[in-house]
């Protein structure tokens, strides 16, 4: 057997899908070795050495089926296995699978101790699909190998994981799992492979045939983990990484792996003590930084957050995302020139986001014309996302009550992007602010013939028909459409409560209005379920949720609307804790 069969020569051996490599070139005008394209060449072109020379020369100028032709012609009259090697080797460049193999027989041939040869043979017959032919050859190369037979199948898994035929592959790589029970590495590559190839099923079936072999195995219980994440068992999976992380508590790779499933399981305050942890070892590591600091913040802790995305602008990493990050923080903390400040720093992707985030501060700071300016200046810049300026703008002007105004905006928006549903409904809304219940129909009919499963625009025309007109039953039917998509949606939640209401089914009502309540505190909703408990004659109760709702919002036009009705002591005593 010769030394040096292992990774050197396979790697090369193993590039045979890099066609780009090299260019195949076929041209031969005015090139000395058109000699090959003459259809009866001369005894003497046959001499072994002019053939390695026109081999070389050819591979020279980058013209590989000239210098492959010539290899195949040579290895033939010599006994040097290294000139089937080089034969085989080109052909793999050249994807020439049919001259591939003959090389490869050839090599075996001259040398059939020499495992490179058959495991080139074997790949081949992959490629080809002769599935029994490759599992042969690579039988083989594993007997062949020895006390090295693990890193034998781990280095042909490395290269058959490349091959199209994925079919092909796992046949084939079954059949050695199953010659070679007691070689737990062959179960490792059988996993690694039908994890690629989609086949969880049979990943999670070959690690455990492993493991069975080598209980401590990182790399099974790693394909078992993600076997079983693949196959939607996720509770399972986390608790195999879990497991592997407090065996071995200083693997970082692990760990971060662990968090990021975590995260993607739901599982943020989980997550978030694995990136804690992660951080005492790795304190500059600016992904980890970033997943901490968004976790923080999404835990509702924006004051913790804030030193995780200060550190990345220490660092220079991630400065956009910081800085917006950091504007929002500020933003949840009350300090509005802080984050004005931060959100003028964001640049790139960030940029859009954090001057519309600008333009709703100004607003909120009592500046409308400037929030305005900015925002028409948005759409300038960003005319991609101009509807989403338009939308913001017509908002905030909706909460200022300048309704005329809003309204002209939605129609010039709605003149430049016809049939817009975002808009459409946007404009829906206003409508219906105004108790235009004509124009509001008009417009959540439009979303709906082209989407007409669109839940906000059934939510929104059900609601709008119940509250503000006496076909409540055409409304409450709207509704259930939409609750049937969405049933814990808070603002449906509300307008099932308010429909049931309005039909006198109070009970119903007042249980979709406390579940609306539980999951969306709000003072309209808040005044619904006061209006109910008032009816079913339960005004403690009432009362002590308009307090809520005053609580929350004292200027609410819904909830003033309903006090001032029903218990107008409590807007003249000007606060819900009297």
């Amino acid at each position: 057997m010769r030394a040096g069969w292992g990774v050197g020569l396979l790697a090369v051996l193993l590039l045979g899908g890099c066609a780009g490599m090299g260019p195949a070139q076929d041209e031969w005008a005015e090139d000395p070795l058109r000699v090959l394209e003459r259809p009866a060449p001369a005894p003497e072109e046959e001499d072994l050495y002019f053939q390695l020379l026109l081999a070389e020369f050819a591979g020279a100028r980058g013209q590989l089926g000239a210098a492959l032709d010539a290899y195949l012609r040579a290895m033939n009259l010599t006994q040097d296995p290294e000139v089937a090697a080089r034969a085989t080797r080109l052909s793999l460049y050249a994807n020439r699978d049919a001259d591939g193999i003959r090389a490869a027989r050839r090599w075996v041939e001259l040398d059939p101790d020499e495992i490179a040869a058959r495991q080139a043979l074997g790949m081949l017959y992959v490629r080809t699909g002769e599935t029994e032919r490759a599992r042969r050859e690579l039988r083989t190369v594993l007997m062949q190998a020895g006390d090295q037979a693990g890193d034998a199948i781990a280095e042909l898994g490395a290269g058959i994981a490349r091959e199209e035929d994925r079919d092909a592959v796992l046949e084939v790589l079954q059949a050695l799992a199953a010659e070679f029970p007691g070689l737990p590495e062959a179960q490792l590559v059988l996993a690694q492979a039908a994890l690629q190839s989609g086949r969880p099923e049979l990943a999670l079936s070959a690690a455990r045939e492993g493991l069975r072999r080598d209980p401590d195995s990182r790399q099974l219980q790693v394909m078992e983990g993600q076997a079983l994440l693949e196959l939607d068992r996720l509770d399972d999976g986390i608790a195999v990484f879990e497991a592997l992380v407090e065996r071995r508590p200083g693997d970082d790779e692990l760990r971060l792996y662990l968090a990021r499933v975590l995260l993607q399981a739901g599982r943020d305050q989980d997550a978030l003590v694995h990136f804690k942890r992660l951080l005492e070892d790795r304190p500059n590591d600016v992904g980890v930084l970033y997943a901490t600091g968004l976790l923080t913040l999404e835990e509702g802790h924006p004051d913790l957050a804030r030193p995780y995305f200060l550190r990345l602008i220490e660092l220079g990493e991630r400065r956009n995302e910081a800085a917006f990050f950091l504007g929002r923080i500020a933003e949840d903390l009350g300090d509005i020139p802080d984050a004005m400040d931060w959100y003028r720093q964001v640049r790139g992707e960030y940029r859009p986001q954090a001057t519309l985030r600008a333009a709703i501060l100004q607003k909120e700071a009592g500046d409308l014309e400037a929030a305005r300016t900015t925002l028409r200046d948005f759409r300038q810049r960003h005319p991609d996302d101009a509807v989403r300026g338009y939308l913001i703008e017509a908002d905030l002007l909706r909460q200022a009550e300048a309704h005329d105004e809003a309204k002209v905006l939605y129609d010039r928006a709605l003149s430049q992007y016809p049939g817009d549903m975002e808009l459409l409904y946007g404009r829906g809304i206003l409508h219906a602010v105004r108790r235009d219940v004509d124009r509001a129909e008009a417009d959540f009919r439009a979303v709906l013939e082209r989407d007409p499963d669109h839940v906000h625009a059934l939510n929104a025309l059900g609601y709008t028909l119940v509250d503000l007109t006496d076909r409540v039953e055409e409304g409450f039917a709207l509704i259930r459409r939409a609750y049937a998509q969405e049933p814990d949606n808070g603002p449906i939640l509300d307008s099932m409560g308010w429909a049931h209401f309005r039909l006198g089914r109070y009970d119903q009502a007042l249980d979709y209005l406390r579940r609306a309540y539980d999951i969306m505190p709000d003072p309209e909703v808040a005044a619904h379920l006061g209006e109910v408990l008032w009816t079913m004659g339960q005004r403690d109760q009432a009362r002590d949720a308009w307090r809520r709702g005053l609580e929350l919002d004292a200027e609410h036009p819904v909830l003033r609307d309903t006090l001032d009705r029903l218990a107008p002591e409590l807007l003249d005593r000007g606060n819900a804790g009297t």
